[in-house]
């Protein structure tokens, strides 16, 4: 029998209007007869703080955290997972027996997921390339690096954003200039800024890439698209955007909020 409590959750971010996370935990919610509002808040990064601390003392259970404030969200918990610790992000907020914030990390595990599933590649013994340096990067590199890569490349326009993410054996840090004159091959590249939601995207080289390049961008729908444009005009042909990512991390984020993980087959977003 369905339990009629509504379950108050949120997605804070800005901008957050084209969410697809309400469809998406609705969908995992009906799974298990739980009835939720899931709302989206528009926060700047000032007032993020406060919008958290007034969503949980009215009734809020759990709260998902996306651009720009997963850094800053470290700093607004009372506890935090080893798993967001290693990324220095949070993605996903929830309140433990003892009334604490609780922050967490899904998009490592989330991504991890769906590059096995949906793209079938394994990581292991792998040369991998990220472009970019930030939060989103930060939030997959220690679930990239415990699956054993080969070499973990880290590109940026400053050197010093990647250096510092490169804290694992096998990981390099290297300015765009020096990517472009690198000959290295990679099995797997990833574009990790959020220039796809102005029509931009960051670049590689031909040279960097083999006959089974998988390319894959952490965004999805319109914001994927100037990199995976990109990616075909060099000639691969597999190209994944990352909504396979988005509905995996959500089923982790979900798991924590109910102590269920949802069925990620059969989403429909």
């Amino acid at each position: 029998m369905k339990n009629n409590k509504i379950h108050q959750l949120a997605l804070f971010g800005n901008p957050v209007n084209h969410s697809l996370s309400p469809n998406i935990h609705q969908q995992f919610a009906e799974q298990f007869n739980v009835s939720i509002d899931y709302q989206l808040i528009k926060t700047t990064e000032k007032g993020f703080a406060k919008a958290v601390s007034l969503f949980f003392e009215s009734g809020g259970i759990g709260a998902n955290v996306t651009l720009p404030h997963k850094k800053n969200a470290l700093s607004i918990v009372d506890k935090i997972s080893d798993r967001a610790n290693c990324a220095q992000a949070v993605n996903t907020l929830f309140i433990d027996s003892e009334k604490n914030i609780c922050g967490d990390n899904t998009d490592g595990i989330g991504f991890i997921c769906d590059l096995s599933k949906r793209c079938g590649f394994d990581c292991r013994n792998k040369n991998i390339l990220i472009l970019g340096a930030g939060g989103a990067t930060q939030g997959i590199v220690p679930e990239i690096i415990l699956q054993n890569p080969k070499l973990l490349v880290i590109a940026n326009r400053t050197l010093k954003k990647a250096t510092t993410i490169c804290q694992y054996e096998n990981s390099t840090a290297m300015t765009f200039g020096q990517l472009n004159k690198s000959q290295q091959k990679f099995d797997l590249i990833i574009h990790a800024s959020s220039l796809g939601h102005r029509g931009k995207t960051l670049k590689f080289q031909k040279q960097h890439m083999n006959v089974d390049t998988v390319c894959y961008d952490l965004s999805y729908n319109e914001a994927a698209q100037p990199f995976l444009n990109y990616s075909k005009s060099l000639g691969t042909s597999k190209c994944f955007d990352g909504y396979g990512m988005l509905i995996e991390q959500a089923a982790y984020s979900f798991e924590q909020w109910f102590g269920f993980i949802p069925d990620t087959n059969n989403i429909k977003i």
